[in-house]
């Protein structure tokens, strides 16, 4: 008997808590897709355009151009910044559905300081909206509320710790792409390296009915008898599909100063189906600005004394780089003569 009672009573628990469960699932709707999926884009690569926007009025589209990503249509944004949202649309989970008291919190919340995130596709067609709120109290999930729905979840991602809302907004800046060059070595026609206080060691690129010639800059310097090094030439153009900068220092307040300088290094660019383009390199130091820079085998670059240029884009960016990365680059004229 009273193991009757006992089942009796274990029934009931289970049953009012499964009631409990339905009563808080959100409808599943025609779709058929299960509440674990709401929150979810299983194939981001219908995205070609997503909106964000914060309560307060600041917003940004982030749009998909062929292979490429922009930020409100004109600058290119960083691969690691779409990849990093991409990924957060197609691996958030619901954790759990917060409580009534927590949902109404949460609502609150989210109707003052929400994030409004939109997705859609290359049609233009809408393919998720949601609005994305703070983070949970354990901090270890992030509310988020569907358009037209009056059920928030805490989300996150399996395996992953941390609050999602960041991955969804950042200073529209942080968005852009840092790359000083980022262009198709294929693509290349003309190519100019002026080293102002190192005319000798100067040289230009241009590319002739598929293949390279390497000619001096300037008068001073003697032609080369040997023809250049064909490998030599695209191996070093394939140097140009990709240098990123540190960082972005359009507000440095010694910009216009420092572009008045003689440049440590020039280089211009020109190719097929891309705007040209000009870069003006500048220690980041300004009196070594003014120094002729060593020599030290076949680049040219004051290692060991210059660690940092800035970077005078003919895009209009002012960027800081470092020596290690754009350091081979600066390579002189008989770099491709065997």
């Amino acid at each position: 008997m009273k193991k009757t009672i006992l089942l009796l009573i274990l029934f009931l628990i289970i049953g009012s808590g499964t009631y409990f469960y339905v009563k808080q699932a959100p409808d599943k709707g025609s779709s058929g897709k299960g509440w674990d999926t709401t929150l979810t884009v299983a194939d981001t690569d219908q995205i070609h355009r997503i909106f964000i926007a914060k309560k307060t009025g600041t917003s940004y589209n982030l749009i998909k151009k062929e292979d490429d990503w922009y930020l409100n249509s004109r600058d290119r944004v960083r691969p690691a910044k779409i990849r990093y949202i991409l990924e957060t649309l197609r691996r958030q989970r619901v954790k759990y559905i917060p409580t009534k008291g927590a949902s109404e919190n949460a609502v609150k919340s989210i109707a003052s300081t929400g994030i409004k995130v939109e997705t859609y596709d290359a049609e233009g067609n809408s393919v998720l909206n949601f609005y994305v709120g703070g983070m949970t109290s354990d901090e270890r999930g992030t509310y988020m509320i569907k358009e037209d729905s009056n059920q928030p979840f805490v989300m996150h991602i399996p395996g992953w710790e941390g609050g999602l809302r960041v991955r969804f907004w950042d200073n529209p800046e942080n968005w852009r792409d840092r790359s000083v060059f980022r262009w198709n070595p294929q693509n290349i026609e003309y190519l100019k390296v002026d080293y102002p206080r190192n005319k000798s060691q100067s040289f230009e690129i241009n590319k002739e009915a598929g293949t390279y010639a390497v000619r001096p800059v300037y008068d001073i310097t003697a032609i080369a008898k040997k023809d250049p090094d064909q490998d030599a030439v695209r191996e070093y153009l394939k140097l140009y599909k990709s240098k990123i900068s540190e960082n972005f220092v359009n507000d440095n307040p010694g910009r216009d100063s420092i572009s008045q300088l003689v440049p440590f290094c020039e280089i211009t660019i020109k190719g097929k189906d891309a705007k040209d383009q000009t870069v003006r390199f500048f220690p980041e130091s300004a009196n070594m600005a003014f120094e002729a820079p060593n020599i030290p085998g076949r680049v040219l670059a004051n290692k060991g004394s210059v660690e940092r240029y800035f970077a005078n884009n003919s895009n209009g960016d002012f960027q800081l780089v470092q020596q290690l990365v754009f350091g081979n680059l600066f390579v002189p004229y008989s770099n491709f003569f065997k």
